[in-house]
């Protein structure tokens, strides 16, 4: 029992709190995960589309309450295009399915994906399975509490056996 419990806080480090994160020159499109203000994720997005990574900002909005998400989604922005989505259903699968649809339609063959340190492993993992193109994956890194981790170490540990279940996009 111990040496499973050892294991899983190795594992869980890894995917949780250390994951492989990526650093794109360039994509079609910055991908922001909801709830976009969380963490910083808005202000990593708008960093990269700064820095000229790509010139599409898309945004998943899952709440009115996401209020520095909800004023790019309604005032034009100078110098990039700006796409703001609601998730059917608001999961990161759903949200992965609505990219997919995004990509082919645009035809973006790259997209980076903006979400929290926590989430970056399952998200890519999820994506993976929807997109054909690139896919580049950014962690949006703010001081998170400790109560924060604890949770999203159980919730994202559960979430992600759900995610290694599920088969397709």
């Amino acid at each position: 029992m111990g040496v499973l419990l050892v294991a899983w806080f190795v594992v869980g480090y890894l995917v949780i709190a250390d994951p492989t994160v990526n650093h794109p020159r360039h994509a079609d499109a910055v991908v922001v995960l909801g709830p976009p203000d969380n963490n910083g994720r808005v202000d990593t997005a708008l960093s990269l589309i700064r820095q000229h990574v790509a010139t599409n900002l898309v945004i998943s909005v899952m709440s009115e309450r996401q209020r520095q998400a909800k004023s790019l989604c309604t005032a034009p922005q100078e110098g990039f295009n700006v796409t703001c989505f609601q998730p059917h259903p608001a999961t990161t699968r759903g949200e992965a399915e609505q990219v997919r649809d995004l990509a082919r339609r645009h035809r973006w063959t790259s997209v980076v994906v903006v979400t929290s340190t926590y989430h970056v492993s399952r998200a890519r993992m999820i994506f993976q399975r929807c997109l054909d193109g690139r896919l580049f994956v950014v962690a949006a890194r703010r001081d998170i509490s400790v109560f924060t981790w604890v949770y999203q170490y159980l919730y994202q540990t559960g979430a992600y056996i759900k995610a290694v279940l599920q088969s397709g996009c």
